[in-house]
């Protein structure tokens, strides 16, 4: 998509300098075709730029629905195909589930959570700030940076990300190597 957003940028600009060649020469154009031309390039390029920014007409979420989102993966009731389709190579996490159930039942206390500002990366990425503390008493609230990915028209936590989050967590699974 990005090369047809540049070709058509530099079919404007060439257009455009042909027409700024052509009047300052004295080539006779008159000002209605180098208006229509200007025209022509402006909306060629509009287009482009408007194609090239819609990524699919996905709304970029906000940090409380990142936060759900996360928070759903691991909640037990949910089934594990809906849990793995949450995150990037989902499937690769599907024997780790009992093992991250088993690390929230030794934390009861821990408070993690994704928080403001989300970032748009303009790339089909999002970049945001996770929280954890693990034992919730708030002496030691740990951050990293969590990416979440559009895969098929849904945001995904980023596998690599997902692993960072659970060594954070001093949790260690054979999906993250």
């Amino acid at each position: 998509m990005s090369s047809t957003v540049s070709g058509r940028a530099a079919a404007a600009a060439l257009c455009l300098t042909a027409v700024f060649a052509v009047s300052a020469c004295g080539g006779g154009a008159d000002e209605a075709s180098v208006e229509a031309a200007r025209s022509a390039a402006n909306a060629s390029l509009s287009s482009s730029i408007a194609a090239s920014s819609s990524k699919a007409n996905v709304p970029l979420p906000t940090a409380a629905e990142l936060d759900a989102q996360i928070k759903r993966a691991l909640d037990p009731d949910l089934p594990d195909a809906e849990r793995t389709d949450l995150i990037e190579d989902g499937e690769a996490f599907k024997d780790a589930i009992p093992d991250m159930y088993q690390a929230l039942r030794d934390n009861p206390h821990a408070v993690y959570g994704v928080v403001d500002p989300v970032f748009d990366n303009r790339d089909g990425t999002l970049t945001a700030t996770m929280r954890l503390d693990k034992d919730g008493t708030g002496t030691n609230v740990r951050t990293t940076i969590v990416h979440f990915v559009l895969i098929d028209g849904k945001w995904k936590i980023s596998r690599t990300d997902l692993c960072g989050i659970l060594r954070s967590a001093d949790y260690r699974t054979a999906a993250c190597g």
